[in-house]
């Protein structure tokens, strides 16, 4: 690397990190996938429990892997159990996955065209607002380039880097299985790269796979296998209010379309697959290595089309790193064309970082998420302790769904939370204040509080209090211990 490379690379970085950070705490977003990491965080800290599992997925049956949980300990634990600590790894998990782009981009094509890479990824706002989501999939693209770099290697007869497949593979249950289909590109590369591995590269695949795996494989041995027959029966179940048939087929291609267009803004995911096929004539890129970008595509496409797994754009995410190296190569070709083309990438790459900038600075935002709901929280306890309440309830106003993100925030505070109707003060949270205006009087963002309009007598309020914590004992969706 020369030295205006690295000042590239570092400025490069500078951008990426501008844009990871911005407005970040302002920003948080804290639904329930993040009331359910805070809260399997505390098993693990406060309850001392050793976890082999995380989250309970959309898929019946099926968890996450701890290990997303136990990255985030040690940030919980300096921000003294705030879950504003969960944006520290995510910051650097965004600043990894750059330096990544630029690493395998430089490795499998060349430098500039990891530079290329890198940038991309670092400005272009589906990118970083998926590294600004912070929910157990959000380490999809670090995992998604660096197998994509394994995958290039094996197809090239470099067997000596099966051990990183074999991480691949273990680290699929700690993400999401949303990845498994992409596993379809590796008989596809062994056979592009005309030879077979040796017992030694698959005894190294097997001991990473095996490592990364151990919390899954005691799980199933404890549980008697319940997730691989629930993983299999995703295949034959349908889910009554799911697409299918050739709306099912419509449908994905719609997701898919719309992960590219909100990544590069153009709508036609087959035009940006066959221009990739173009740049085999400029020899970038091998026939081999399109074929296996393809393969990656069609993988996710039938998965999800079979399973009976609920549908999501985000579950598309991984085929984000084959976009991004064809616009990386595309932009290349054209720079190096002539001097033209040089003048043309570069206006191109400038009106990529000033949409950007633009779109994160003037974002409307709206307000509901992690510094509005702790200031709810905050309110509603401070005032219970000024009237002296034993405990409260809470009654929310808004849509299905939407009445998540404050448990952890009350189980911070030590709140009792008693069930509502039996004698317990209740404030009524109320998302978004608009439904509630004239009722409101406190507001948070677009969280509004409206004030208790009873207190009921001492006796009532202690024997409403005199059960348990619900905020304890209430079940959580998709939390299990």
């Amino acid at each position: 690397m020369t030295r205006s490379q690295l000042f590239l690379l570092l400025l490069i970085l500078a951008l990426g990190l501008f844009l990871r950070t911005y407005k970040i705490v302002d920003r948080m977003d804290f639904g329930h996938d993040a009331d359910l990491y805070s809260w399997i965080v505390k098993d693990i800290v406060v309850n001392h429990h050793f976890r082999l599992i995380g989250q309970l997925t959309s898929a019946p049956g099926i968890y996450i892997g701890p290990l997303f949980y136990y990255f985030l300990v040690p940030f919980f634990i300096l921000t003294k159990m705030d879950p504003v600590g969960a944006t520290i790894p995510a910051v650097l998990l965004g600043l990894a996955t750059i330096i990544s782009y630029y690493w395998v981009f430089s490795k499998i094509f060349n430098e500039k065209v990891g530079l290329l890479g890198a940038l991309l990824y670092a400005i272009l706002p589906a990118t970083v607002s998926l590294d600004r989501w912070i929910v157990p999939t959000i380490t999809t693209p670090l995992w998604s380039i660096w197998y994509f770099y394994a995958i290039i290697m094996v197809s090239r007869g470099r067997f000596q880097f099966f051990w990183l497949l074999g991480l691949s593979f273990g680290l699929i249950w700690h993400i999401h299985i949303a990845l498994i289909p992409v596993l379809l590109t590796l008989p596809f590369a062994i056979f592009f790269s005309k030879k077979l591995p040796d017992l030694k590269n698959i005894a190294v695949f097997l001991i990473f796979l095996f490592a990364t795996s151990a919390p899954l494989i005691l799980f199933e041995f404890k549980h008697n296998f319940s997730q691989t027959f629930s993983l299999i029966n995703n295949f034959g179940l349908q889910q009554e209010d799911g697409p299918t048939g050739f709306y099912r087929f419509q449908v994905i291609l719609g997701m898919l379309n719309k992960n590219v267009q909100q990544l590069l803004f153009i709508p036609f995911t087959a035009a940006i697959l066959l221009s990739g096929i173009l740049l085999i004539k400029t020899k970038l890129i091998a026939l081999r290595e399109t074929m296996l970008m393809g393969i990656w595509i069609i993988g996710p496409f039938l998965f999800f089309y079979f399973s009976s797994s609920p549908l999501s754009e985000y579950y598309f995410s991984n085929t984000n790193v084959v976009f991004l190296v064809i616009a990386s190569l595309l932009i290349f070709a054209l720079y190096k064309s002539s001097k033209k083309g040089l003048f043309v990438s570069l206006a191109i790459l400038f009106f990529i970082l000033i949409r950007s900038f633009y779109l994160f600075l003037n974002q409307d935002y709206y307000a509901k998420g992690y510094p509005e709901k702790k200031s709810a929280v905050d309110y509603m306890v401070n005032d219970a302790k000024q009237k002296n309440f034993p405990c409260f309830s809470i009654n929310y106003i808004t849509s299905p769904g939407e009445n998540v993100g404050f448990r952890y925030f009350l189980f911070l505070k030590n709140a009792h939370i008693a069930v509502a109707g039996r004698g317990s003060p209740v404030y009524n949270i109320v998302i978004p204040d608009e439904y509630a205006l004239n009722e409101v009087k406190v507001k948070f963002g677009h969280i509004g509080i409206i004030p208790l309009t009873q207190i009921p007598s001492q006796d009532l309020m202690n024997d409403a209090c005199s059960g348990q914590n619900t905020n304890l004992t209430d079940p959580m969706l998709g939390y299990v211990e």
